[in-house]
């Protein structure tokens, strides 16, 4: 009978691969005349996964990324760890890297050493992007142990109260990140699979 789950499970995972891969996240951002204090914001799409840069009123921007703990902290990327990851929820971390000397697109490659596939850059609220910016920093200051570096990614990690599952990976989070700045998103960028629309 376990055995059976277990295959069970790794045909479900296979199937929904195969779903999700033609699945593309289609953003439309706010027309830019209906905001009152536009400000850049930009979506990192770093192959398989993605990434959120926001500006900061200090200057310079900080970026968010959330991942799977194990896969993203202590770089366990074996094909059991990540089976696991997509079979049943594990432990999970947010990411951030504070830039104050990084301005414009054209120096995102050194907030990205895994790499950028593509950036794509459109505008959000002034208020809501300091809300979301304020959520997502309330993790760090509340976290119960110090934050764990990451070379490899340029980022700083605390567990995230939520796991990360199939339904809640890192391309699903960032998609409702974006619906937090009032940036509609249809359809699934499950596989990083991003196409902004001009509003």
């Amino acid at each position: 009978m376990e055995h059976r789950l277990y295959l069970l499970r790794w045909l479900g995972a296979g199937l929904g691969a195969l779903l999700l891969a033609g699945c593309v996240g289609r953003v439309l951002p706010p027309e830019p005349r209906s905001l009152a204090e536009p400000v850049d914001v930009y979506l990192l799409d770093h192959g398989r996964h993605s990434s959120l840069v926001l500006p900061r009123e200090e200057g310079g921007v900080v970026r968010y990324s959330y991942g799977e703990w194990r896969w993203y902290v202590e770089g366990r990327r074996h094909l059991p760890a990540g089976a696991a990851a997509m079979l049943w929820p594990t432990k999970s971390g947010l990411g951030r890297g504070v830039y104050p000397e990084i301005s414009s697109p054209g120096q995102f490659h050194r907030l990205a050493p895994e790499g950028l596939t593509d950036v794509h850059a459109f505008q959000a609220e002034a208020a809501r992007v300091l809300a979301l910016r304020r959520r997502l920093d309330e993790h760090f200051e509340q976290a119960a142990s110090e934050p764990v570096p990451s070379e490899e990614f340029g980022l700083e990690f605390v567990p995230y109260p939520r796991r990360y599952s199939a339904v809640h990976q890192s391309n699903l989070v960032v998609a409702r990140w974006l619906l937090a700045l009032d940036v509609d998103v249809h359809g699934s960028p499950w596989f990083s699979n991003w196409r902004v629309d001009t509003p």
